[in-house]
């Protein structure tokens, strides 16, 4: 379509791989959009965020997003709260969606990739024969994430009658995957709170026991220059101060005293066999290729990748995170029954 892009995925036996092609080619192209599935699909969304609004994490996380991407209402790439997102649910009718099928969806910019048993020589020309006429009604464009700064604040949001708190940390970085310091800072976010063995499980939630969990993650886009470093911790919301705390404080030691060499001969390996046992893995491996034949890239880019993680040295990786990870730019979002527990802001 011509503001998103979608995804799917089939697994079969090579006995079934065609008639499950010839099926998809007719459900795609031929929907029926039946009027009880669209109510319970309705009904079934609406219930979710219902359920979920009044959740510690729902609320940090609705509070984190609206900072970082403050798109107006009307623009694909806005934060909807909850509520915003129910008020639009219920105003979506089955003829809208039907209209949006007609209007957007086609196979003009799509991408097919099929791993395991199989004939190609059998399988391509029938891909051409089912989906080479569909054609998309409206060219696609693709929408680009955009990174822009931002103050860094900190938010305690009430969630009353919770047991249980939620903190998020967020920090945007002008990076995308190519560029040269991205497996650097992927490796070493593993080390700092990417991992059940990292720094900051183990202070957090072992050896303080503060959190029932606490981890981080780096993602940066495939195209776009926009990258994000994130906290998640879940805890009593006793512990709240006592876990943003000792956050800030691993991130300080880190940033003073730096990586050992053995923290990163453990996340090469990690990080190495985790990407082995991924491309063993036939869905994955399509994915795959799927996404390299989207973005014009081959295998050669993963080999790259893979080699620049075997040869990062502690110098770079200390490097890296004291060049993009700068304490006084990361937002903290905060929410749980604070006040019954006694917790002033």
């Amino acid at each position: 379509g011509a503001l998103a892009g979608a995804t799917a995925s089939v697994t079969t036996v090579r006995a079934g791989l065609v008639e499950s092609l010839k099926l998809i080619a007719e459900i795609l192209q031929s929907p029926t959009f039946p009027e009880a599935d669209f109510d319970e699909t309705q009904r079934a969304n609406i219930a979710r965020i219902e359920g979920s609004k009044s959740e510690p994490a729902t609320i940090a996380g609705t509070a984190r997003n609206k900072h970082v991407n403050r798109y107006p209402l009307d623009d694909p790439r806005s934060t909807l709260t909850p509520d915003e997102q129910i008020a639009r649910l219920r105003a979506t009718t089955l003829d809208q969606a039907k209209q949006f099928y007609k209007d957007f969806y086609g196979a003009s910019s799509g991408e097919i990739a099929v791993v395991g048993d199989f004939d190609p020589a059998e399988i391509r020309p029938l891909i051409d024969e089912l989906f080479g006429k569909w054609k998309s009604p409206k060219p696609y464009t693709r929408i680009p994430d955009t990174y822009t700064a931002r103050p860094a604040v900190n938010q305690t949001l009430e969630a009353p009658d919770k047991a249980n708190a939620y903190l998020y940390a967020i920090l945007q970085m002008p990076m995308d995957q190519q560029d040269p310091d991205y497996p650097t800072l992927y490796l070493a976010n593993l080390i700092f709170g990417g991992d059940p063995k990292s720094r900051v499980w183990i202070r957090i939630r072992e050896k303080e026991g503060l959190s029932y969990g606490t981890n981080t993650s780096f993602q940066a886009d495939s195209r776009d220059k926009l990258a994000v470093f994130n906290l998640g911790s879940t805890f009593a919301p006793e512990n709240v101060n006592k876990v943003e705390a000792a956050f800030k404080d691993e991130l300080a030691q880190l940033l003073d005293k730096g990586f050992t060499e053995a923290e990163l001969k453990v996340a090469k390996e990690a990080f190495l066999q985790e990407r082995l046992i991924g491309r063993t893995n036939d869905g994955q491996l399509a994915q795959l290729f799927a996404s390299q034949a989207e973005l014009g890239r081959t295998m050669q880019r993963d080999i790259d990748l893979e080699k620049a993680v075997s040869n990062a040295t502690v110098e770079q990786l200390n490097a890296v995170v004291k060049k993009w990870l700068k304490p006084d730019s990361i937002s903290y979002f905060k929410s749980g029954d604070f006040k019954k527990a006694g917790i002033t802001k």
